[in-house]
């Protein structure tokens, strides 16, 4: 049902007002599904250890309806772009994209807020399969030297796997991406959550994150995109004329996607 809320009247007429209500959808969506893992999930014991898979479940709740809307909204797309070459309307690349791309960046941050604030008002532990990860991670990251050129091919290795990933789901999964975004974004919330003394401060150590973050995730973003686009528009059986502006813009994006995660990598590493 809440998927539904969000439709796409308002998509080409008034596009920011569209970008408000992805955000507030995203909110609610993944604080609901959140709710239900809390009543769904299940706690067990293995090794003396106590594992809890609410958080895992929290993501496969957000992921559901989720992937449901975003695929409904790139068949929309592929459509209007066939609609457009057999026209031989001349769109920019970015008309044809930015909005939808926007979109995708938009859900990420919404989501990730809701993580980061109920982590505030959750048992500890709640979020344990995410915390499993962040400990990971800044082992990792406490190890890294700046400027130090291993580091750099060690992050830019990880990124573009995850690009490749992210790009591979959509192409065989439709909106394969939201997978990989979704995931990441509940990792990130509760990072930013670790970090903030309070609810009030999760803007302030969220801003730590945007100066590789949103790069990075965009790069995310564009490359599952452009799998998904490519997706459509194979099982609508697109016309050989039709297919190839659509193959050569969805190349265009992958390409974009790696330039992103290489720019994201050195800004890590290096600034």
């Amino acid at each position: 049902m809440f998927e539904s809320l969000l439709g796409f009247k308002d998509f080409d007429k008034r596009p920011e007002r569209m970008l408000l209500w992805m955000f507030v959808w995203a909110v609610v969506i993944t604080s609901i599904a959140i709710f239900i893992a809390s009543q769904v999930s299940v706690r067990f014991s293995l090794g003396g250890t106590m594992f809890d898979t609410s958080g895992l479940f929290s993501v496969i709740f957000i992921i559901i309806p989720s992937a449901y809307y975003f695929t409904v909204m790139i068949k929309r797309e592929e459509r209007v772009e066939e609609k457009d070459i057999e026209e031989f309307h001349k769109k920019s690349f970015w008309d044809k994209h930015m909005i939808h791309l926007l979109l995708f960046l938009v859900f990420f941050f919404g989501v990730t807020l809701a993580f980061s604030v109920w982590h505030f008002f959750l048992d500890p532990g709640f979020f344990q399969v995410q915390e499993v990860v962040i400990d990971k991670i800044q082992g990792l990251s406490g190890a890294l030297t700046k400027g130090n050129f291993l580091d750099f091919q060690r992050i830019l290795g990880n990124n573009l796997q995850v690009t490749m990933f992210a790009f591979m789901f959509s192409l065989f999964f439709g909106a394969g991406a939201v997978f990989i975004l979704v995931w990441n974004a509940s990792i990130l919330g509760v990072a930013i959550a670790k970090i903030s003394e309070t609810v009030w401060h999760i803007p302030g150590a969220g801003s730590m994150f945007l100066a590789h973050g949103v790069i990075e995730i965009g790069a995310y973003i564009i490359a599952g995109l452009a799998g998904s686009i490519i997706s459509a528009a194979v099982i609508r059986k697109n016309r050989s004329a039709v297919l190839k502006v659509i193959l050569f813009d969805s190349i265009k994006l992958l390409v974009l996607a790696i330039i992103l995660v290489v720019a994201g990598a050195f800004i890590e590493v290096y600034l």
